[in-house]
């Protein structure tokens, strides 16, 4: 089965699922009292609803206390499968991760999940977080499983092909890498406006995002509760995006319905 075609198929899946009520709600925040520092939820079973997701895991969450992601970083984060939800807290499974580092304006990811092993290579603008060239590389155990993608980006139109085909699509906003948006979310610079963009995921167009900040949320974590910024991420063809940075600029968590990403370490 081609990528395309299982991811195609995954979505249908949990989009079912989600209809069903089978998975975690990321509700929208209350916009009755804009002035108000922090944020409420309209979500009556978790509050805030960024982290709805992984209220089961928090308690063994100790957030990271070194570091920044507005400078050169190296992240590591864990990937949290959400499971399902118990006495009220949604448990997840551990079953992979992403290894992200920036430097400059060169962005090199390599995530592991399920037996398949993704790397990418990015060369783009770290300021705007746009994305110009890049090499996908996608491997899974076994013999002969090596695919690799490049891609490049003008400005108006992303071309991406392989050895054995070539696609080409449209933009009207800025081009940027899902990893790329760490530096953009740390500096800050979000809260003055929200960031409308187009969504580079593993090769694949993901178009009219909208990136906004939302107010500061209260987590309770091991050993105590941390006050992070909550930014929520919106648009075509995904699920809500929260991300939770600290006011030292630790993209700390990134939660969205089943899949969710926890900082382990940060460099």
């Amino acid at each position: 089965m081609e990528r395309r075609d299982f991811l195609k198929k995954t979505s249908i899946t949990v989009g079912a699922l989600y209809a069903a009520g089978h998975l975690p709600l990321l509700a929208a925040n209350s916009k009755k009292n804009p002035r108000k520092k922090k944020i409420g939820s309209l979500n009556i079973f978790t509050d805030p609803p960024a982290i709805e997701p992984i209220t089961g895991e928090l308690d063994k969450f100790t957030p990271a206390q070194e570091g920044t992601m507005r400078s050169a970083f190296a992240a590591s984060y864990a990937l949290l499968y959400w499971r399902n939800a118990k006495h009220g807290k949604a448990t997840g499974d551990e079953r992979g991760g992403i290894d992200v580092q920036m430097r400059d304006d060169l962005l090199q990811t390599t995530e592991k999940r399920q037996g398949n092993t993704v790397k990418t290579h990015i060369k783009g603008n770290r300021e705007l977080g746009a994305a110009y060239t890049w090499t996908l590389e996608s491997m899974f155990d076994g013999p002969d499983s090596r695919f690799v993608e490049d891609g490049s980006w003008d400005g108006r139109k992303m071309t991406v092909a392989s050895a054995s085909w070539k696609q080409e699509r449209d933009t009207k906003h800025p081009l940027i890498h899902r990893w790329m948006l760490l530096p953009r979310i740390a500096s800050g610079s979000i809260k003055k406006a929200p960031l409308k963009f187009d969504m580079l995921d593993n090769s694949t167009l993901i178009p009219d995002q909208e990136l906004r900040y939302e107010g500061q949320v209260s987590v309770p974590v091991q050993g105590g509760t941390a006050e992070l910024d909550s930014y929520l991420q919106t648009g075509r063809a995904i699920q809500p995006i929260h991300y939770l940075v600290d006011r030292d600029g630790r993209v700390q968590l990134i939660t969205s319905s089943i899949v969710n990403w926890v900082l382990r370490d940060l460099q």
